[in-house]
């Protein structure tokens, strides 16, 4: 899997001029070619790289989310799902927000169970669920779907205190 990090102009503007141009990366492989473990990897070192440009800050705690989201999503990916598939991962300068695409090859949108303490494994939805203001799945015209996360810097709490 490669880690490129696609960059705006030098001056760090949309090619209009009007709104900071997001920092992305993204991956294809195919079904197999990579593990959750390796997902929130390449995750924590693009946003590592996307706070070396100085351009925007991304907090620890969003950064640690984002690669719980991503493990998650691969997972299902990884379980439910053959051939092509892929990752991306945007951070908007404007709003400090990381937005978490998955697509793969299956039709199945995945599900979101009811919580049960007593059940072993089907919690991931659940878990993306909680950490991100928002989860659109979308279906494919040509087969498979696309299941987007967002997550925006959240106010610290209680537990974030020094």
């Amino acid at each position: 899997m490669s880690v490129p990090l696609r960059c705006p102009g030098p001056d760090g503007w949309d090619r209009h001029g009007r709104t900071p141009a997001a920092l992305r990366w993204d991956a294809r492989w195919r079904s197999g070619g990579i593990s959750a473990a390796e997902a929130r990897a390449a995750v924590g070192r693009f946003l590592e790289r996307v706070r070396a440009t100085g351009r925007v800050a991304v907090p620890e705690r969003l950064a640690q989310d984002a690669q719980l989201v991503v493990g998650e999503l691969i997972t299902n990916v990884v379980q439910h799902a053959p051939g092509l598939c892929g990752l991306g991962v945007e951070v908007r300068p404007d709003s400090g927000q990381v937005e978490i695409s998955v697509w793969d090859t299956s039709p199945v949108p995945p599900t979101r169970r009811p919580p049960d303490g007593r059940r072993v494994g089907g919690h991931g939805m659940e878990i993306v669920g909680a950490v991100c203001r928002a989860v659109t799945v979308t279906a494919l015209p040509s087969s498979g779907k696309r299941v987007t996360a967002c997550l925006a810097p959240r106010a610290p709490g209680p537990t974030d205190a020094g």
